[in-house]
This record gives C-alpha cells, structure tokens and sequence, in this order.
C-alpha cells in the first residue's frame, strides 16, 4: 500500500495497516498510552495515526470537536489495537477553514455568550431559524432581506424613518380605525380613483378646487350648496 504525505511532515511507516480491516475501539478494561502522533491519510472516519508503536487507526473522540485533516499533529490514546484522537495540537494548513463538528444534536449554555467575527459570518439552519428572546436589537450599515413570504404579527409597532419607498403590484390595507397627518405635501396620481364611503364625507380646506376635463357630476338625493 502506498501512503501520500504532505511534503515533509511524517515519516516513514514502521508498520503498515490494512485500511480494509474493521477499526477496532480501545478496550476500557486495559492501560490506555498518549501519543504526539501525525494523521498520515484518512479512510471514511478513521485516521492512520504514526505513533511509537507504529501506524495504528483511530477514531476521532466524541469530545475531540475540532475535525482532523490529514497532516494534523494531534494526541492519540492508544489502547489494544485501536485508539481515539483526543484533540489536535497542531494544524498542518492554518489557513484552510477549521471544521467544530459533532454528531446528532448539539446545545450550548452559559450565563452569557458573545460571538465575534472580523471578517463575516453566515449561518446556514437548514429547513428552520428560531430565535428567542425577551428584547431584541440590530443594528445595520445597511440590511437587504429576500425571501418568498413574510409574516409579522406585533401587539405595538412603531417605524420611523427619513425615507421610505413602497413599491407593490397588489396592495391592501385594512385598518379598524386610522388617522393620517401630513405636515407639508401630500400628491396621489392614479390612471382611476374611486372612494366609497358608507356613512358621511367632509372636506375642509382653505382653498378647494374640483376640476374635470370633460365632466364634472354631482348626485344625489339632496345637494346643499353654501
């Protein structure tokens, strides 16, 4: 069998395991042995390990987060015929993205956490995101959101802003009670405007002005002017 190293970083094998044997655990019941041990090749999840006793395949350890690469300088614990990769002391390439990975479910707690990234941070959740919490704060430079549908539902809700764009092919707006202020101006244009009111309709301007290029109707079953 022929072993591919990076440059340097190991050196021969003393002896040379069968990747096709089944990876045997440590037996709890016999004296463990902790090597500094370089991760000469990978085969699915064992790693061969050249340690004092040779080259011997091993597991990575369920507390052994940070995931192995071959060419990693890790400690080994041997025992029997097989052993675990307890942690990694020392990465072969620092530059390539470390890999923090555990099977199944995974919960961290702590009185306070704080993440903190230089560069960016993604984060993939798959099929669901939730976040909880008593008060919420963001703050953005600039925040672009993109997504099929939206949904919020608030008990108070409050916007502020210098400016805001709405743009919509089809808008609706129901409202139990509503009170609009314009301070300054305030323009519609619409190629057909229509308003229904059920109950009673009342302007009031200092100035009022009703224009119709070509006709101008006013209904009902009684008009009062002045």
């Amino acid at each position: 069998m022929r072993v591919s190293t990076d440059m340097n970083t190991a050196p021969m094998l003393e002896r040379r395991p069968d990747p096709s044997s089944p990876s045997k655990a440590p037996r709890g019941d016999g004296p463990a042995r902790q090597y500094h041990a370089r991760l000469l090749m990978r085969d699915g999840r064992r790693y061969c390990a050249l340690t004092g006793e040779g080259a011997i395949w091993v597991l990575p350890a369920a507390g052994c987060l940070l995931q192995p690469a071959v060419g990693d300088l890790a400690l080994v614990s041997v025992a029997g015929a097989g052993g675990y990769v307890l942690g990694i002391l020392e990465r072969a390439r620092p530059d390539q993205d470390a890999v923090v990975s555990m099977p199944g479910g995974l919960r961290l707690e702590a009185g306070r956490m704080e993440i903190t990234a230089r560069e960016s941070m993604d984060i993939d959740a798959g099929p669901q995101l939730h976040l909880r919490a008593d008060t919420g704060h963001m703050r953005f430079q600039a925040l672009g959101i993109d997504g099929a549908r939206l949904h919020a539902r608030w008990t108070q809700r409050v916007d502020i802003s210098k400016q805001r764009i709405d743009i919509a092919n089809h808008a609706e707006s129901h409202w139990g009670h509503s009170v609009r202020r314009i301070a300054t101006h305030e323009e519609v244009t619409a190629a057909s405007y229509r308003q229904v009111v059920t109950r009673d309709w009342s302007v009031r301007a200092g100035t009022a002005g009703l224009l119709g290029r070509d006709r101008v109707a006013i209904d009902g079953d009684a008009v009062q002017i002045g």
